[in-house]
């Protein structure tokens, strides 16, 4: 494992384009976040990154609590 891995501008992106998702929907952020982590595996010279899944579900979390904030507590916009 590099430490690259556990830390860098890769793992802000990561929290940063989920937390954008789950302030829509919550389920496409988790959806999104594991297409990417399956492409990256399948990429010659990558792989699935545990701590990229873990700085997604901290974008995940975060913009989950956004969006039931802002809704009153409400699950979906509408």
């Amino acid at each position: 494992m590099k430490d690259t891995d556990i830390i860098g501008k890769d793992k802000l992106y990561h929290a940063s384009i989920c937390c954008a998702i789950a302030v829509g929907d919550t389920e496409a952020a988790i959806a999104a976040a594991l297409a990417k982590e399956y492409g990256d595996s399948k990429a010659k010279g990558n792989h699935w990154c545990w701590w990229d899944c873990a700085a997604d579900m901290i974008g995940i979390v975060i913009g989950t609590t956004i969006r039931l904030v802002l809704t009153g507590g409400r699950w979906h916009w509408y």
